[in-house]
């Protein structure tokens, strides 16, 4: 039955002064006909007036004609759209969603997710990486085949659940001798800090290698005189590299690897000293330990879902220091070294919240007119210190440095920005023509990337710097790719996807097992590739005309990557959705390529080697030693007993000079982003656009 709903009208009444309120009475429908409103309408006025005509309303006829055909036709398509927006902004809302929009373009709530209730929910943008089974139904119906093959999963879920997760409830204060206790025995904190200088500093740039390398020597000579603010820095590099390194003990502590356990409580007790410093009496090396927090949570999946909105404070508070103006134009009282530092914090900075931003789906933080901060110079560390009063001239860009990604990305960060703000644009849709245009400018960008000679220091600047621009093309052609008359219409954004996909794992999977497992934490574009792939090789499957003559090279290239994810999720405990897509994506891809062989059949083998790992990760599960917690909790769960307890070398041992450019380490591990074994892998389908989904 309908309601009634008093609406108040004013109009000006003949021969009066002031205008007189009345009341629309209407007796509305549940079923919105605009005719029968006006039968059951009545205007009555309160108390003093009689009844209105409603010619005095002076609405004109061709008006009212165009507002019942506009009513007729959004009640039609209540019956094959989401609820629309009407219902809830009033009928007099436009109910377009963008302003010059492609009429052949994906519209909004085909391209993102609303998950979750009230307001305790989660927004996923067209870039996140799961959001093509909004349009990949074929892969959303053989996932959820799969997830009623894995009875087991539910058990597992209900076990964790009922097991205890707090193991180790004390609280730790980030005192002094707190935190050299936790710093690991001198030749494992070598080889930590070796990979994160050959890994991470040869791109994003925050530390300054022979100012941390001199303290890091003093350290191990008299960890007495080493400062608490390095101490920090110390502990979040190894931190950011633990779960990458070989040399750990095996076995799981609840959804983490005890590597990972170890990392994560490091990371605790640094953030507790983070939070007691004041923010009126900030450093460099405070402002570079906050840099540091982040990017070693990412690698250790901490708080994923926060990772957006964490990046993004950290964005605010480099502004509120200034970091986005360029020092030279507004003070002559900042050090020249400390002007270099500042350019290299704030573009990692952009880059690591740019990242966060595509892979949660949203549009970008900040615009390209937004910071005047010049970009940093391509030098090497050793050409400047804290005594340097005038910068030497920068290196030219065919000559490595530890910064040249960072120079490089500087000159294509405006049209990264550009196409990410399209591409997550909740107002407008991207348009072929405009797709080409962007297509055109980064390709060129792509073949004017330098070749540098020095391979094994560039490795991950080259690769790096190759996987932004082909992510850029992904999200750029998707929209059109997945549509179905992509074959007739856009047949160059499906060749284009398919190649940035090809180049994407064929990068990855290109990387030493140490990088690739770092990266895969840091990135989720390896997890766009292969659903772009399979998504990709489905539907060519079905028409005439294949743009890949031999999809073996692809279905091997989704097969290594499923292998990296599931290594990943052995080494570090995280990554599980991640990996249970991917390797669903790869058996429906296989039972496309065989269609003589039953669909069920790859159905089964995927939830066979899914229970697989599962039960591998249930029997390597590790029991709390009852009554243990605190520092000698954290201290045994390192990787080897922690015997640096006083911070001394061992009696004969030598301190190797650490060459960032120099690759010592052996096999290390494997990592991603999105949590582990979370058990709550049903409430996926909250989320992958069937059954339930609230699209927005």
């Amino acid at each position: 039955m309908g309601q009634r709903y008093p609406y108040p009208i004013r109009r000006e009444p003949t021969g009066t002064q002031g205008g007189v309120g009345y009341f629309l009475d209407c007796f509305l429908p549940d079923i919105f006909d605009l005719k029968q409103v006006l039968t059951y309408c009545k205007y009555q006025n309160t108390r003093r007036f009689g009844m209105l005509d409603l010619k005095s309303m002076r609405v004109p006829e061709i008006t009212r004609r165009d507002r019942v055909h506009e009513l007729e036709n959004q009640v039609r398509a209540t019956a094959t759209r989401p609820i629309s927006s009407t219902v809830y902004l009033g009928l007099g809302h436009s109910t377009t969603s963008g302003v010059g929009a492609d009429k052949n373009a994906l519209h909004d709530h085909e391209r993102a997710l609303l998950r979750g209730k009230g307001f305790k929910t989660q927004y996923f943008g067209p870039s996140h990486g799961a959001n093509l089974l909004l349009q990949f139904e074929e892969l959303s119906r053989f996932v959820k085949d799969i997830l009623q093959r894995l009875p087991t999963l539910e058990k597992s879920r209900i076990l964790w659940k009922n097991q205890p997760h707090d193991l180790s409830a004390g609280l730790i204060l980030p005192e002094f001798d707190t935190l050299v206790s936790l710093i690991p025995e001198q030749t494992r904190t070598d080889t930590l800090v070796q990979e994160y200088f050959e890994t991470l500093e040869t791109t994003y740039r925050i530390l300054h290698a022979p100012t941390f390398f001199r303290k890091y020597k003093e350290f191990w000579t008299s960890s007495r005189d080493s400062s608490l603010v390095f101490l920090v820095q110390l502990l979040l590099v190894c931190a950011s590299t633990n779960c990458a390194v070989a040399g750990n003990p095996s076995g799981f502590v609840g959804r983490s690897t005890v590597c990972r356990d170890a990392a994560v409580k490091w990371i605790e007790v640094c953030e507790s000293w983070l939070e007691l410093q004041s923010h009126k009496h900030m450093t460099l090396e405070v402002f570079q330990i906050r840099v540091l927090l982040v990017i070693a949570k990412k690698l250790n999946c901490i708080k994923i879902k926060r990772e957006w909105t964490v990046s993004g404070h950290l964005l605010r508070q480099a502004m509120s220091s200034g970091l986005h103006r360029e020092p030279t134009f507004l003070s002559n009282t900042i050090s020249v070294f400390d002007q270099e530092m500042r350019r290299r914090l704030w573009f990692t900075i952009l880059e690591l919240d740019i990242q966060n931003s595509l892979d949660r789906g949203m549009g970008a933080s900040i615009g390209a007119l937004d910071w005047d901060t010049l970009p940093p110079l391509n030098l090497h560390d050793e050409d400047f210190d804290e005594t340097t009063e005038k910068m030497p001239p920068a290196r030219p860009m065919t000559e490595f440095t530890r910064t040249s990604f960072l120079c490089l990305a500087h000159q294509h960060l405006p049209l990264r920005l550009e196409i990410i703000s399209r591409v997550n644009s909740v107002r407008t849709c991207l348009e072929s023509d405009t797709v080409i245009e962007l297509d055109q400018r980064i390709r060129q960008t792509l073949d004017s990337l330098p070749k540098w000679s020095d391979h094994t220091a560039s490795a991950m600047a080259e690769a790096l710097s190759e996987l932004l621009l082909y992510e850029m093309l992904l999200l750029m052609h998707q929209p059109f790719a997945v549509q179905l008359d992509a074959a007739a219409r856009h047949f160059y954004s499906r060749a284009a996807r398919r190649n940035a996909a090809l180049s994407t794992m064929r990068i990855f999977t290109g990387l030493p097992p140490s990088r690739r497992r770092t990266y895969l934490n840091l990135r989720d574009d390896l997890f766009r590739a292969c659903l772009a792939t399979c998504h990709d090789l489905v539907v060519s499957t079905r028409s005439k005309e294949e743009l890949l003559q031999d999809p073996t090279v692809a279905e091997d290239l989704m097969e290594q990557a499923v292998n990296v994810m599931e290594e990943r999720i052995k080494r570090l405990g995280q990554g599980f959705h991640t990996y249970w897509l991917t390797c669903s994506a790869l058996g429906l891809l296989h039972s496309k390529s065989s269609p003589g062989e039953p669909a069920e059949k790859f159905a089964q083998a995927t939830a066979d080697r899914v229970a697989t790992l599962q039960n591998y990760l249930m029997s390597q599960q590790i029991q709390p030693v009852p009554g243990s917690n605190g520092v000698e909790d954290m201290t045994m769960s390192t990787a080897n007993t922690l015997v640096g307890m006083s911070a001394q070398p061992t009696p004969g041992s030598h301190l190797p000079e650490l060459d960032p450019f120099v690759t010592t380490t052996t096999d290390p591990f494997n990592t991603f982003s999105e949590t582990l074994f979370d058990f709550d892998i049903t409430d996926l389908w909250h989320f992958g656009g069937i059954g339930g989904t609230t699209h927005y």
